[in-house]
């Protein structure tokens, strides 16, 4: 997938070049897609995400325990799809997509009923 990066009149988005088409493909095998949006001044970051797998989640949590930031790592790069290859390789824009990542842990919500 080629870098793809649109000019805008307030910056650039750069989107790794992924079409609806992707995206839609990724739907169907993964049933859920997270799209994450950084903005960098002017400059719009986005890339694509699935749910973790228990194994991730699992390899998550126990590397937190030790190193909060190698545990951002484990998730972010188990659970991409696809966008822009810079928001991984720039310290910030990694940190501000790893902590709308996170979130995923908290996305949904049950309930116990005593019946």
């Amino acid at each position: 997938m080629e870098d793809e990066r649109k000019e805008q009149p307030q910056g650039r988005t750069c989107d790794g070049g992924v079409t609806a088409e992707q995206i839609n493909k990724w739907k169907a095998l993964h049933k859920h897609v997270i799209r994450i949006d950084v903005a960098d001044g002017d400059d719009l970051h986005i890339a694509y995400f699935k749910r973790p797998s228990l194994e991730t989640m699992s390899a998550v949590t126990k590397v937190g325990k030790n190193d909060e930031v190698k545990s951002a790592t484990v998730l972010y790069d188990n659970c991409f799809l696809g966008g822009d290859a810079e928001m991984r390789e720039d310290a910030l824009l990694f940190m501000a997509a790893a902590a709308q990542l996170g979130q995923l842990f908290n996305s949904c919500l049950g309930s116990l009923k005593n019946l």
